[in-house]
C-alpha cells in the first residue's frame, strides 16, 4: 500500500455522523470539530437520514473546507451488516427525502417496541430520556443504548450491545431495512456514488467468498468499497485494496465517526491517516 506523508493540512474523512442520526455532535459541532483536528474534507453519511445535511451544507460555505453531503442506508442482507454509503448526493433529491422520512417513521415506531420488549424484562427506560437522548435526530439503537448506560444497565456500550438489544436479547426488535437495488437507484438518482461501507462487516467467511458477494454488488451497481476503516485490520485493508484495483471500483475511507465510539476523526487506524488522495480521486471520477 502507498500512504501519503501524514501532512496536517491534508486530512480527510469520508464517513461520519451527526446528531441527525447516532453521532452526538450537532452538524456544525462536526464541522467545527473537524477543523480543530486538521480535517480538511469531510462526508456526512448519517444512517438513513438527509435530514442534518443542509445546516452541514449551510454552516460550511463560508469555510475553507469541503463538505461532501452523504447517507448511510442500511441494507436488507441475510449474513451480516450491510451498510452502503452514498456520497455527493443532492439532499434535496425528492424520491431520496421521501424514502427517508418513511424510514425515520418506521424507525421512531421500533424505538416504542424496544422500549417495551425492555420492560418486559425488567428494565424499565424513561421514552423522554431516549428521546431527549436522539436531540431531535433520527431515533436508533445507540440512543438506548446511552440511556441504559446512564440508567446503570451496562458500563459501557460494547457492554448493552452484549446484554441488550442484539437477537435473543432483551430489547431486540428487527429493523427495516431497504434492499440494495432501492438504495443505489436512489443514490444515483440523487447524483451519488455507492459505496460498501466497512465491508467486514458482512461476516464472510473467507476472501474468495467476499470477492464472490462483491460480483453480485457490483451488478447491482455498486461503484466504491470502503478499503480504510476504523473495522478493518491492516490485512484486511490489503485485501480489499486489491479487490477494489482488481474491478476497478472507487476505493473510500472513513472513521465512522461517531463521537464515543474510540473513532479518530480523519483516521482508519489511531495512528494512520485516511490517505488524501482517495479524495483526489473520488472528485475525479465525478467530473468524467
Amino acid at each position: 500500500m502507498v500512504f501519503l506523508k501524514n501532512n496536517t493540512m491534508n486530512i480527510i474523512d469520508l464517513h461520519c455522523h451527526t446528531t441527525a442520526s447516532d453521532g452526538i455532535k450537532t452538524p456544525s459541532e462536526l464541522i467545527d470539530f473537524a477543523i480543530e483536528n486538521n480535517v480538511s474534507v469531510l462526508a456526512v453519511t448519517d444512517h438513513d437520514t438527509v435530514s442534518g445535511l443542509e445546516e452541514a451544507v449551510n454552516y460550511s460555505s463560508d469555510k475553507d473546507f469541503v463538505l461532501i453531503p452523504g447517507i448511510e442506508f442500511s441494507i436488507d442482507y441475510q449474513g451480516g451488516s450491510f451498510h452502503l454509503v452514498g456520497l455527493y448526493i443532492n439532499h434535496e433529491y425528492t424520491p431520496l427525502i421521501e424514502k427517508t422520512l418513511h424510514l425515520q417513521d418506521v424507525r421512531d415506531k421500533r424505538i416504542y417496541r424496544i422500549i417495551e420488549d425492555l420492560e418486559k424484562h425488567g428494565i424499565e427506560l424513561p421514552v423522554e430520556d431516549v428521546l431527549a437522548e436522539s436531540a431531535g435526530g433520527a431515533i436508533g439503537r445507540p440512543h438506548v443504548a446511552r440511556v441504559l448506560v446512564k440508567h446503570g444497565y451496562a458500563n459501557n456500550l460494547n457492554e448493552v450491545f452484549k446484554k441488550y438489544l442484539v437477537k435473543g436479547k432483551p430489547g431486540y426488535v428487527k429493523k427495516e431495512r431497504i434492499k440494495l437495488e432501492e438504495a443505489v437507484s436512489l443514490i444515483k438518482g440523487a447524483g451519488g456514488i455507492s459505496i460498501i461501507a466497512h465491508p467486514v462487516s458482512l461476516n464472510y467467511k473467507s476472501m474468495s467468498e467476499f470477492e464472490n458477494i462483491l460480483k453480485g454488488f457490483i451488478d447491482a451497481g455498486v461503484e466504491g468499497l470502503e478499503v480504510y476503516s476504523s473495522m478493518h485490520k491492516n490485512s484486511e485493508i490489503t485485501d480489499f485494496l486489491e479487490l477494489a484495483v482488481k474491478y476497478n471500483l472507487i476505493v473510500s475511507g472513513g472513521s465512522d465517526y461517531h463521537g464515543d465510539k474510540d473513532e479518530r476523526i480523519g483516521y482508519y487506524l489511531p495512528s494512520k491517516p485516511i490517505p488524501y488522495e482517495l479524495y483526489d480521486r473520488i472528485k475525479s471520477s465525478k467530473t468524467e
